[in-house]
């Protein structure tokens, strides 16, 4: 994300056991960063309103909400800013939502300068992510993969075993996106096609050219088709109270069983 007219200023940096984390502003727009001030951006809220959702692959993800009818429990692996678990927080009360961030420092970030608060609904555990899921507990219905270092997704974080133990915590018709983004083209190809095979049913979701992020959905049943996921869409975004989500999403394209063996072909 390039920054707005106004100057940038560092309102905060700490040091993390992963790395400096710093916080800057930029006119009516606040920002999370790893490594350095300009790094890639992280979190994106906007001072003068803190229900806001202007990052557009959290607009995507959210989305993701139309696939699944369950509202009981949710998972997000990697903080940022707490923007999507905000959200649910407010948005769909009777929703618990627990959130797995490695890093203590961004914890700490969200919490003290992008609005988290936690409570017995929302909350935050410091762990790996990938060893969370891999133990047998909850089952949700929506799970959202989030996690990111200053220069792309963790190792850990694209394995198809990583990928397979999302789907085990899967509540029945239960859906998991996943946010790829931070690589290079070809890469992001490849763990959509690695996440694809992990699951019986995966689409792909585009949010607007410019965030060139890729968001695949995975999910135990079939998925519906365009119209139908429009028609949710519109009634999520009514749910959710974000306007313009449903233009958020510029493209809807599930995978079919004939694309996912063409794909496995590929790459034997």
């Amino acid at each position: 994300m390039g920054w707005p007219a106004s100057d940038p200023k560092v309102v905060y940096q700490a040091d993390s056991p992963f790395g400096p984390v710093f916080v800057v502003d930029a006119g009516d727009e606040r920002t999370l960063r790893f490594d350095r001030p300009d790094g890639h951006c992280q979190c994106t809220s906007l001072k003068s309103q803190p229900h806001a959702v202007p990052m557009p692959s959290i607009r995507v993800a959210a989305a993701g909400l139309a696939l699944t009818a369950g509202r009981s429990h949710a998972l997000v692996i990697g903080l940022g800013g707490g923007t999507l678990p905000t959200l649910l927080r407010r948005c769909l009360p009777r929703m618990e939502v627990d959130v797995v961030e490695v890093n203590p420092v961004v914890v700490d970030v969200a919490r003290r300068f992008f609005g988290l608060r936690l409570s017995a609904r929302l909350r935050v555990r410091v762990e790996d992510g990938a060893r969370f899921i891999r133990r047998m507990g909850t089952l949700y219905d929506f799970i959202l993969l989030d996690g990111f270092s200053g220069v792309g997704i963790p190792e850990q974080l694209k394995k198809a075993a990583f990928f397979e133990d999302a789907l085990r915590r899967l509540a029945p018709g239960g859906v998991v996106v996943v946010n790829i983004a931070l690589e290079t083209e070809e890469a992001k190809e490849r763990v959509f096609a690695t996440f694809s095979r992990a699951f019986p049913h995966t689409a792909r979701l585009l949010g607007p050219l410019e965030s060139a992020n890729i968001l695949g959905v995975g999910a135990q049943v079939p998925l519906p088709v365009e119209p139908q996921f429009r028609r949710e869409l519109w009634r999520l975004e009514r749910e959710l109270r974000i306007q313009g989500l449903g233009e958020s999403v510029t493209s809807y394209l599930p995978v079919l069983p004939a694309d996912a063996a063409e794909r496995d072909d590929t790459e034997v």
